[in-house]
């Protein structure tokens, strides 16, 4: 773990600029979070223009240039509130440096999971955690 997601809008990033953002996110999962890179998923959602909504509408491509939103998934505690902030401000700066957006609405969400809800392999994150500490 953990599990990314990667929202874009269709025709807006191309495949250099997605190969250039999921290594930088892997980097920022195995740096700033020590997290293990095999165990860790990121998917790539590419979302309709008329389904992107700002405001109330569907997005101005002349006001928002390549907007996307990233969500990353962990267990709940297993990331300090420093660690969380560091990949938040390192996430802005990935995707300004890769897609060259700054848009305000680029949104990067953690979302601390508790571990009795989910899991890999067919075990929860608490049953595979007390496993670990029995090693």
């Amino acid at each position: 773990m953990p599990y990314v997601n990667v929202k874009f809008v269709k025709q807006q990033v191309n495949q250099e600029q997605k190969d250039s953002l999921i290594t930088g996110l892997m980097d920022i999962i195995v740096k700033i979070m020590g997290r293990n890179p095999d165990l860790t998923v990121i998917t790539i959602d590419e979302i309709d223009q008329s389904n992107w909504i700002i405001g109330g509408k569907p997005i101005d491509k002349s006001k928002h240039d390549k907007v996307c939103c990233i969500e990353i998934r962990i267990s709940k505690g297993t990331s300090s509130a420093e660690q969380m902030s560091e990949v938040i401000r390192a996430g802005k700066e990935l995707v300004k440096h890769t897609l060259g957006s700054n848009d305000i609405t680029n949104y990067f969400i953690i979302n601390e999971l508790n571990p009795d809800s989910w899991g890999f392999d067919g075990i929860s994150m608490t049953i595979r955690n007390k496993k670990e500490q029995n090693k």
